[in-house]
């Protein structure tokens, strides 16, 4: 414990918070049904809670399904009463943000169509949640977004189309899944501008697991989800980081 509590912005923390997406809640894709309609559940632990065990430390998480960080900032506004100095604060989002929406897409591929959230909405509500945290005497600490598997993702959020509604996203992308993630890496380097910018700290864990040479096996069917194998890994990678001064 104390070893944590010096790493940390110099400051003790008990608890370990977190305000994220569907990853940090713990969510994992646990099937697909015959009608390719998805079946998501939670883990018996998400990252977290793993986290908080790994540190011997309490742990709370107001992470939602489907957060957006526009989202996000009213969730830090709604709790962030209930924040204090002996708090820790990871954030993570951008899965969501850089989405599409694909069927749109689809049904207009010489359309121009932008990301759930611009890069404008993204950034500012960023350094909403930031400046709220702060406010409430906790440590803001932010996460990069997991990677994701392009290819798998596309054939994922298509299963149920035609094919020339794929085709027509595939025309839209370039003809290449590689823009997918492009898009999603755009998200995830602005996230080390915006730490620059508001002085916090960043946890790396994008890297850990890119590393690994079967590192997609660290994903659900969806792409997108780290699995449990892949939970326990991220939980280790923010533990040892939080660790480190």
């Amino acid at each position: 414990m104390e070893n944590v509590n010096e790493t940390v912005a110099g400051k003790a923390f008990h608890v370990l918070a977190g305000f994220g997406d569907s990853i940090m809640k713990g969510v994992i894709l646990r099937k697909t049904t015959a009608e390719g309609r998805p079946e998501y559940e939670l883990t018996k632990q998400s990252i977290l809670e793993r986290c908080g065990k790994l540190l011997g430390i309490d742990t709370v998480n107001y992470a939602r399904f489907g957060c957006t960080a526009p989202m996000g900032s009213k969730l830090v506004e709604r709790y962030g009463m209930r924040l204090n100095d002996e708090q820790t604060v990871l954030i993570g989002y951008g899965g969501n943000d850089s989405d599409y929406d694909w069927e749109d897409i689809a049904d207009h591929p010489d359309d121009i169509h932008h990301p759930k959230t611009s890069m404008f909405d993204f950034v500012r509500s960023y350094h909403q949640i930031i400046n709220r945290i702060r406010q409430s005497g906790a440590t803001p600490v932010m996460l990069t977004m997991p990677p994701m598997d392009a290819d798998r993702y596309f054939n994922f959020f298509t299963r149920n189309l035609s094919d020339w509604h794929r085709s027509n996203i595939l025309k839209w992308l370039g003809g290449s899944t590689k823009q997918i993630s492009l898009g999603h890496e755009l998200y995830n380097k602005q996230l080390y501008a915006i730490a620059q910018q508001e002085n916090v700290r960043i946890l790396d864990v994008t890297t850990d697991l890119m590393a690994k040479p079967d590192w997609a096996d660290y994903l659900c069917a969806d792409g997108i989800h780290p699995n449990e194998k892949g939970q326990i890994c991220l939980a280790e990678t923010i533990a040892n980081q939080l660790r480190v001064a």
